[in-house]
């Protein structure tokens, strides 16, 4: 804890723009990248560790890749450091730091596992003018030197009923070209308050004015095109489905972070997503939807109102990530009508995203998931079941890395247990 306070004592210490004024909150969802727009344009205490992010997951139908694909804004004012060789990419009076804490600017980061189970890993900062839409959803950024780049092109105008994406890219390890459109459009909203619309936490972090938005517009995708393994040299044609979500704010998630998990079953038609940031209360949910009869049912459960629980399990240590990590998780959530279970392994299916780019991402990781997750949905009160589900699901864990050596799993637990017993066991439900 002592190394958490002064880092953050440092980081205020740094820069002049976090004694401004915080904004205030919205849940509105804009045409384009949301930290462009107000009132994120405003001056905030936490200016600095702004961020947003646009994220998809890539599940081959026969398993040749899974894995994800971010494209990620941070500090476009540049108060924690210079994002690129033209300076911020929305103008400041205040000026950055003449050293990078945080990776500001334009960055992406590729993820997931080949069919022969080798995985790719890869975040990379592209520093080179990158080009953000306030107005679209449009991104490009490149490094010459090293022949990256990142392209995310809106080919039709993005909604919750529709839209298309263009994602092209090349990192160390791979290459993409894909196209991404939404299924099941009837499920997703940009209303904010109901399942799979804009949930904003106001209780993140460690300094006043921290808050975070998650989107999960498009909680399933069709995904198209190909991927390139720039180790081996294959091509692979990658046909199957995803997810997409977009989420904004003012956070330092570097030293919190967060666990969660997506699937989609398109046979019994169910949409089952669950998040849990770990040290808010109010931003631990689980969305999903799924058919009764015939009748289309949309659900979201909070841990808060004692709808929700989880156990992540089988803690070990992980040597590249230098943390701690779970290797089994179970989710339960139940209301009035319906009790919905899920579990999935680990074991093989978990890397680290690791980033020495800036002081901030050297000490956090994220591990990303890529598990088969399997579940029931039951009648709450006559425990009959109202249908199963399992698929390709994809989502991550993440957290401050260990400033130790290898810790052992009787220490591992004990670290996992904080993850695991936030809340009381569901009030209407079996232990």
């Amino acid at each position: 804890m002592r190394l958490k306070t002064k880092l953050l004592i440092a980081i205020v210490s740094a820069s002049p723009s976090l004694l401004a004024a915080s904004p205030s909150d919205t849940d509105k969802v804009h045409a384009g990248w949301n930290i462009l727009n107000a009132p994120y344009t405003s001056g905030s205490p936490v200016d600095g560790f702004t961020f947003e992010w646009q994220y998809f997951m890539v599940h081959d139908r026969d398993g040749k890749f899974t894995g994800s694909i971010g494209f990620v804004l941070a500090d476009p004012k540049g108060r924690l450091g210079k994002p690129s060789n033209d300076g911020a990419i929305v103008p400041s009076e205040i000026p950055s730091l003449p050293f990078s804490v945080m990776p500001s600017g334009a960055s992406v980061a590729v993820a997931g596992k080949w069919a022969d189970g080798s995985w790719l890993s890869n975040y990379e900062r592209l520093q080179q003018s990158p080009s953000i839409a306030a107005d679209g959803k449009g991104f490009q950024a490149k490094d010459d030197k090293q022949g990256f780049f990142a392209a995310l092109n809106e080919l039709e105008t993005v909604t919750p009923a529709g839209g298309q994406f263009e994602l092209k890219g090349k990192t160390k390890d791979a290459a993409w070209d894909l196209k991404i459109t939404p299924e099941w459009t009837e499920r997703a909203t940009d209303q904010a308050g109901v399942p799979f619309g804009p949930i904003t936490g106001y209780d993140m972090g460690h300094l006043p004015g921290e808050k975070w938005t998650v989107h999960m517009q498009w909680p399933r995708t069709q995904v198209e095109g190909t991927i390139t393994n720039l180790i081996t040299g294959q091509t692979i044609e990658v046909s199957g489905h995803g997810y997409r979500e977009n989420s904004w704010g003012r956070w330092n998630f570097a030293i919190d972070g967060w666990a969660f998990s997506v699937v989609s079953d398109a046979a019994h038609k169910v949409q089952w997503a669950w998040q849990s940031y770990h040290k808010s209360k109010t931003t631990d949910w689980l969305d999903v939807s799924f058919e009764d009869r015939g009748r289309l049912v949309k659900r979201r459960l909070f841990a808060h109102a004692d709808e929700l629980r989880w156990t992540m399990s089988d803690w070990k240590f992980n040597q590249e990530a230098r943390q701690c990590v779970p290797n089994k998780i179970e989710v339960t959530a139940e209301d009035a009508d319906y009790r919905i279970k899920a579990s999935y392994d680990l074991s093989k299916d978990q890397t680290p995203m690791l980033s020495s780019a800036t002081p901030l991402t050297k000490i956090f990781v994220i591990m990303i998931h890529t598990p088969y997750i399997r579940g029931t949905i039951e009648n709450a009160k006559t425990g009959a079941l109202i249908t199963s589900f399992e698929g390709q699901g994809g989502g991550e864990f993440s957290t401050i890395r260990s400033v130790r050596g290898a810790v052992d799993d009787k220490g591992c637990a004990r670290f996992g247990e904080k993850f695991n017993h936030e809340y009381e066991a569901i009030k209407r439900g079996a232990n």
